[in-house]
């Protein structure tokens, strides 16, 4: 067998074994798209419960921004996205080519999460209501189940 061949045989090895731990996961994900998809108008459970946008606010769009080579508009919905794009990649060299375990995958994921959070404040405090993605939306489900809902948010927030 050629080095190469060896090499393949090792990633589809590590994939597959991967696959076979944790096949519910995508089973969740897959469900997960499926029924937001199906059932409402926004992809993210926050936003279309609470009506408000999330840290991640436009993250899933910002990364497929990058991964195909759209960088200004990533760079608008949210800047992050290069961030975690990277550690992505990162993460998948380290387990899938390399073989090796992840270093710093738990700092990695605290520094992204806590970079979130500060960001989304920042961006909460300079843009809302007035800046895609970062806008009210009034269709939300807790309007629908809460009387007063939209003047308590507006008066919190003061938009």
């Amino acid at each position: 067998m050629s080095k190469a061949a060896g090499f393949l045989k090792s990633v589809f090895h590590r994939v597959f074994h991967d696959f076979r731990k944790y096949w519910w996961v995508a089973l969740i994900l897959i469900a997960y798209v499926l029924a937001i998809r199906l059932f409402t108008t926004a992809s993210c459970p926050v936003y279309q419960v609470v009506g408000l946008p999330c840290a991640g606010c436009g993250m899933s769009r910002a990364t497929r921004f990058v991964l195909t080579g759209q960088f200004a508009r990533a760079y608008y919905l949210n800047p992050l996205s290069f961030l975690i794009v990277f550690f992505g990649f990162y993460c998948l060299f380290c387990r899938y080519i390399s073989g090796k375990k992840i270093r710093y995958f738990v700092h990695g994921i605290i520094v992204i999460f806590i970079l979130l959070l500060l960001f989304y404040i920042v961006r909460m405090y300079v843009y809302f209501p007035n800046r895609v993605p970062y806008v009210y939306n009034y269709n939300n489900i807790m309007e629908n189940l809460v009387p007063g809902y939209r003047a308590f948010i507006r008066g919190w927030l003061k938009f």
